[in-house]
This record gives C-alpha cells, sequence and structure tokens, in this order.
C-alpha cells in the first residue's frame, strides 16, 4: 500500500468518524462514496463498488462502536428503542450483505441513491416532535429495523442516514434524542453487514486499518461537537451530506 493511499484512507476515516459523531451517523453516506472518487483524484488505484462496500462496513463498524461508547452516558438514551431497532437491523443487515453478492455494481449504487433521495426528502417533512417520554412500539421497529438493515447490508453501511429521518418523521423523535440512539443502532446494524463481509474477502485489512484508526480518534470529537449545536444545524447537516453523496454518485 503506497503513501498517497494511506493518506487518503487517513482523511477519509477522521472525516467519516467526526460526522458520525457529529450528527449520529455512521458516516456510510459520505464514506462510501469518497472511497469510490477519492483515491483516484489522488492517484491511487481505484476500488471497485464491492471493495469500497467492504471498507465501508469496517468504518461504520468502528466509528459507531467508538461514538456509541460515549453515546449510551446520555439522558436521552433510550435500551428499548436501541435493542428492538438495532436487534431487527442485524437480522436485516447479514441478510442484505449476503444478498449483495447476487448483485452488480450499477444495482449496488441504485439502491443506495434510491435509498439517499427517500432519505432526504424525509428530511425536509416537518413534524412536531412527540414528548421525550414517548412509548415504542416494539413491532414497528423491529419491523422498520430489519427492512433498513437489509438495505445497510447491500450497501454496507450502518443505516443511520435512514434511521435519522425515519425516526424524526414517523416516530416523531426529537432531534437529540435521535442522534444518541441512532449512532448505536447504526453500530449494532454494521455488526452483521461487517461481519460477512469480511468473511467474503470484501475487506482488505491494510487500507481498513489506516481508514479505522482516523474514524475511531474523530468520532468521539464529533460527537462532543455535536452535543452544542443546534438541532436544525444537525438536520442541515445530514441533508447536505445526502445531498453530496446522491450527485456524486449520479455524476
Amino acid at each position: 500500500m503506497d503513501i498517497i493511499s494511506i493518506i487518503a484512507m487517513l482523511l477519509i476515516g477522521v472525516f467519516g468518524g467526526f460526522i458520525s459523531g457529529l450528527v449520529g451517523i455512521g458516516g456510510a453516506i459520505i464514506i462510501y462514496p469518497a472511497i469510490l472518487l477519492l483515491p483516484p483524484i489522488f492517484g491511487a488505484p481505484a476500488y471497485s463498488a464491492y471493495i469500497a462496500s467492504g471498507l465501508t462496513s469496517s468504518q461504520v463498524f468502528f466509528s459507531t462502536l467508538s461514538g456509541s461508547l460515549k453515546a449510551r452516558k446520555k439522558p436521552e438514551f433510550s435500551p428499548k428503542l436501541v435493542i428492538n431497532m438495532g436487534g431487527g437491523m442485524i437480522v436485516g443487515s447479514v441478510l442484505g450483505a449476503i444478498l449483495a453478492n447476487l448483485f452488480n455494481t450499477t444495482f449496488i449504487n441504485s439502491v443506495y441513491i434510491i435509498i439517499a433521495i427517500l432519505a432526504l426528502i424525509l428530511m425536509f417533512i416537518k413534524v412536531t416532535p412527540a414528548s421525550q417520554g414517548t412509548k415504542f412500539n416494539p413491532l414497528s421497529l423491529i419491523i422498520v429495523g430489519f427492512g433498513i438493515g437489509v438495505i445497510s447490508g447491500i450497501v454496507g453501511a450502518g443505516g443511520a442516514f435512514i434511521i435519522i429521518p425515519v425516526l424524526l418523521v414517523l416516530f416523531k423523535l426529537p432531534m437529540n434524542t435521535v442522534v444518541a440512539n441512532s449512532i448505536v443502532i447504526a453500530f449494532m446494524s454494521s455488526i452483521g453487514a461487517f461481519v460477512i463481509k469480511f468473511i467474503q474477502g470484501y475487506i482488505p485489512i491494510e487500507d481498513a486499518v489506516f481508514l479505522i484508526i482516523g474514524s475511531i480518534i474523530f468520532a468521539p470529537i464529533g460527537l462532543k461537537v455535536g452535543s452544542k449545536i443546534p438541532s436544525a444545524i444537525q438536520k442541515g447537516i445530514v441533508s447536505i451530506l445526502i445531498a453530496i453523496a446522491i450527485i456524486q454518485l449520479i455524476f
């Protein structure tokens, strides 16, 4: 692995980890297209969609793990929400990771773009948040989590970029509650995808190490900064990241 590839992976990991903590996502919404597009710009070898998906799953796994250790100490953290939705996502992500082997690059990228567009649309739907003490419907959380998990497993993402608008719009949760729980849910979801893609040989260790180092260091920093940012700005950041990812992959 040459120095240019190392620097590229470190920079992608640093940015992905920081964003992961800042808005409660795994970072895949920007990491996946970044791995596909940035290395060739720096003169490094290009990665296939399968390898990019595998590297993304490793970055999401470790950045959300790092962020989760901090997030679970927050007062907004809800074990019931995390267990039900996260449990559904674990099963779904394993199935999605297995199914991903059946599809070509175009299909994987198309799924990513379609879901990202839907997530972006949901971010602009204004919903009045319910109270912090809202009771969750376990079955609804499990079903929704399973669906998101399947999609997440296909593209190697933790699915938090879908989790956030879903929890905001469908379950009417406040943004601070969503951020505190979505990163932990994304971590649970990423376990299945990470393990399956590692077994399939889609995670080159040398490349993943530098990606992971940057992510682990900067995820807690992003979480700390995010706790001081207004909800409107956090939603805006998520929306911009989703829009950038869509534009990059289409054009």
